[in-house]
């Protein structure tokens, strides 16, 4: 097979404070017809950078060397209206929010013909033919009912499939799928994989996949690119790289991964280094448990085997490994009944419009019961739609309900007053997205800090004293409580979160799909510390999720929700062994678990 897209000594610097810093260095890789390449690494890394480098979608002012060939073309030297031309036609992208990159005020039948309108002319009649035949070959369902749609008016994973088929209008030799799964329940996510991989066979077409999850990397990548701190670390075929990592930094990685039964995560000592601060020689050598005084000397050459590993001394292939920890059942515990749900119902009001009555929609929960144990975790699972996010803001008291919600033995719902602001204390709650939660102008120590003012009584010396402990005990400096959430990583965002939910001393918090966003080394960090606080002071978690190896890690039982309604519940590793219902059966089924060596 040809290469569709050989880069050769990519170099990408940005502007930082008056000066260019550099993000990515000396990335060679190639893209052959047909093939799909995962880049891989920690957030940070370079992967993005990477991948807009190819679209020329870099920030002002960016500096770009070496050479970027798509077939006989060098993106790198050509100039924005000839630029232009290969957007679309000859390169695709998919983006990782498609919600944020459609347009909410136009049509998807508008939205796909304007690609080839561009591209290939023709009459709007054609693009709407085009658009037609491509949001059926997407999979749409009726696509002919929802040409006139507009985004919002579609699902997350529907909306996915609108923006490949964007991408596929003028069928371009390349696609760049960013990050294209993330926030998709486990059985969309199959399906857009399943998708890519179709169209990839069928249209001959490369496919360079941005991701960090690297149980769909097995999964479907032909080969693998690992970068770290803007440096490639491991490349070679996928098989191999899952088979026998080489790296000491991409063993860390395929360590963190959470999979079903696991005692423990691996994480990964210490942080990313920031672009202007990153070390010479090898770039990971100061997180690294093999590190060696040459590693510090030089980048290290790519040494061959089953991969192309920069290291000193590789490390030798076991031929013995496998998953020691997999297998590991946690033994059965006997909770203390905390929190009591019963005969829960959530029913929404549609919008009558203008003059029309508002209209009582289906139920989005019906009879939704369970007991959660001090110190205990349920995980909740299910499609998008499902009812999840629901079942945990009724739990909150954020929405309007029926049923019952007992917190130690009193009824949350038919408390009144101080005494039912008293109880909404003790349940908290970890969104998906902490920064949409904090608000932006408000410094990080004033953000944990708010839940202790509206106790009142206590002083502000000891409320910041109380800050500085928060933050020791959620792993970060106290001197992050100067900063503004801006600033700070999405993992460091999320253990802030943390740190401002266990300010009001909680006795339950709901955890709002906590990991879905972050890569493999920053989700091992903080479930094994979200473990740790619940073993340390009994608090009591519900997991909202929809990655299984993530609820089995975390979870003691499992509640499997289909369109409202629990269809199964039970101990997590009898449930995830042996479902009796087939909704649980086909989520697990459809949910990627890495099965490599590490």
């Amino acid at each position: 097979m040809s290469n569709v897209l050989d880069i050769k000594g990519l170099s990408v610097a940005l502007k930082r404070g008056g000066r260019n810093i550099n993000i990515l260095d000396d990335l060679n890789l190639s893209v052959k017809s047909g093939e799909m390449m995962a880049l891989v690494g920690e957030s940070g890394s370079g992967k993005t950078i990477a991948a807009l480098s190819v679209m020329r979608l870099l920030p002002r002012g960016a500096a770009v060397t070496g050479e970027i060939m798509l077939g006989d073309k060098n993106l790198v030297t050509l100039d924005e209206p000839a630029m232009r031309k290969v957007r679309g036609r000859e390169a695709g992208m998919v983006f990782q929010n498609p919600l944020a990159a459609l347009n909410p005020s136009r049509t998807v039948a508008s939205q796909i013909g304007e690609a080839w309108l561009v591209h290939q002319g023709g009459s709007a009649r054609a693009a709407r033919a085009r658009a037609l035949e491509l949001l059926g070959e997407v999979g749409i369902p009726d696509p002919a009912k929802r040409l006139d749609d507009y985004p919002h008016q579609f699902s997350g994973g529907m909306r996915q499939r609108v923006m490949i088929a964007i991408a596929l209008a003028c069928s371009p030799k390349l696609l760049i799928a960013d990050e294209p799964t993330t926030g998709l329940d486990p059985l969309i996510a199959r399906q857009i994989m399943a998708l890519i991989a179709r169209l990839r066979r069928e249209h001959e077409m490369g496919v360079l996949f941005v991701t960090h999850d690297l149980s769909v990397v097995e999964e479907h990548a032909d080969s693998v690119h690992v970068l770290y701190a803007g440096r490639s670390v491991e490349w070679g075929p996928s098989k191999a790289f899952f088979g026998h990592p080489r790296h000491p930094y991409s063993e860390a990685l395929l360590g963190s991964v959470a999979r079903v039964g696991q005692a423990r995560l691996q994480s990964i000592p210490g942080n990313l280094p920031e672009p202007e601060t990153r070390p010479g020689g090898c770039r990971f050598a100061p997180r690294c448990d093999y590190a060696k005084p040459a590693c510090g000397a030089a980048y290290p050459p790519a040494i061959p085997g089953g991969t192309l590993a920069a290291c000193v001394s590789p490390l030798p292939v076991k031929e013995d490994a496998g998953v020691a920890q997999n297998g590991a059942v946690k033994a059965a515990r006997n909770f203390q009944p905390q929190l009591e749900v019963g005969g829960l119902e959530v029913r929404y009001k549609g919008n009558g419009g203008w003059f029309g009555a508002a209209q009582t929609l289906p139920p989005s929960l019906t009879e939704v019961a369970f007991t959660l144990g001090r110190g205990e975790c349920l995980g909740v699972v299910g499609e998008s739609g499902s009812g999840k996010s629901t079942l945990g803001r009724a739990v909150l008291q954020m929405v309007e309900y029926s049923g019952s919600v007992i917190l130690d033995g009193i009824d949350v719902t038919a408390s009144r007053g101080a005494a039912r602001r008293g109880l909404r204390r003790k349940l908290q709650v970890v969104f998906q997205d902490p920064r949409e939660s904090m608000n932006p102008r408000i410094r990080i120590g004033d953000i944990i800090a708010e839940p202790l003012r509206l106790r009142g009584g206590i002083s502000r010396a000891a409320q910041r004293a109380q800050v500085d402990s928060l933050l020791g005990r959620v792993g970060l400096n106290p001197e992050m409580a100067a900063l503004l959430p801006g600033s700070v990583s999405g993992g460091q965002a999320q253990r802030i979160a943390i740190a401002r939910a266990l300010a009001a001393e909680p006795e339950v918090i709901v955890l709002d799909e906590p990991t879905s966003s972050l890569d493999v080394s920053t989700q091992a960090m903080l479930l094994n510390l979200l473990k740790d606080l619940a073993v340390g002071s009994g608090l009591s978690y519900i997991l909202i999720s929809h990655d299984f190896a993530v609820v089995s890690y975390m979870a003691d039982k499992i509640a499997v929700l289909n369109a409202g309604r629990i269809v199964e519940m039970g101990e997590t590793s009898r449930l995830i062994a042996a479902p009796q219902h087939k909704y649980t059966a086909a989520l697990i089924g459809a949910a990627p678990q890495l099965q490599g060596k590490i």
